[in-house]
């Protein structure tokens, strides 16, 4: 499989944009209300609405990036690469469901609550809006499995590199890790864990993305020469 060094570089850029959506999602300075009668007007939201579409264009942009990794370690770990990917993207696709559930269908109750006259009408309503919480957690909770089991396969997949992609994988199983404690905290409900979580998404996230981005580009110029020695 002959690779491109053009999308490498692409899925690079990619990854390095990944940076700033994942920044984007979690430094939130927004005072999004709790009350369930002040969250009906989040349909008329533009920062909400926004937030949403940028969550949507992260997952693209991951799923982009994780393909590119793809490409470069596919003749080397056909099994583990492949399994990492078909993770990521189901982790890209849960997450990007989600953020459409809510921006067609919650919003659009959440519309009719606020027209809505009859009370038992309202009342049908709210029962809806809530209940689709559980399901955007059973959603959620397929979001975090399926990316932390995409970076374990990952950080295996590279275990056997050397240079920044032995480090990267390193980062990677770690960052695992920290996916599997994210995701039995909704069970254990641990206030100081989830504020650990929140701070590792918030730091860790960011820099183990830009050093993805890093090693794509640095794949991207070994490519180019050798594509340029052939050529000669």
């Amino acid at each position: 499989m002959n690779t491109s060094p053009q999308f490498i570089r692409f899925a690079a850029v990619c990854c390095f944009l990944t940076v700033l959506t994942t920044l984007g999602i979690h430094v939130d300075f927004s005072t999004a209300p709790v009350a369930f009668e002040e969250r009906i007007f989040l349909f008329r939201d533009t920062a909400y609405l926004f937030k949403c579409w940028w969550i949507i264009v992260h997952c693209l942009l991951v799923i982009v990036a994780m393909w590119g990794v793809a490409l470069l370690q596919f003749r080397k770990s056909q099994g583990l690469i492949g399994l990492g990917l078909l993770f990521f993207v189901v982790f890209g696709i849960t997450e990007i469901t989600r953020q459409m559930f809510v921006l067609f269908y919650v919003n659009g109750l959440r519309e009719q609550y606020a027209t809505a006259a009859s009370p038992m009408v309202k009342d049908s309503l709210r029962m809806s809006i809530q209940t689709f919480n559980f399901a955007g957690n059973a959603l959620f909770g397929v979001f975090v499995l399926t990316f932390g089991l995409g970076n374990l396969c990952y950080g295996l997949c590279l275990w056997h590199e050397r240079g920044l992609g032995k480090i990267l994988s390193w980062m990677l199983l770690l960052w695992s890790v920290e996916n599997f404690f994210a995701l039995s905290n909704e069970f254990w409900r641990s206030a100081s864990l989830a504020t650990g979580i929140h701070y590792f998404s918030l730091t860790y996230q960011p820099f183990i993305r830009c050093v993805v981005g890093l090693w794509l580009w640095q794949k991207a110029m070994i490519l180019s020469k050798s594509h340029g020695a052939e050529s000669k």
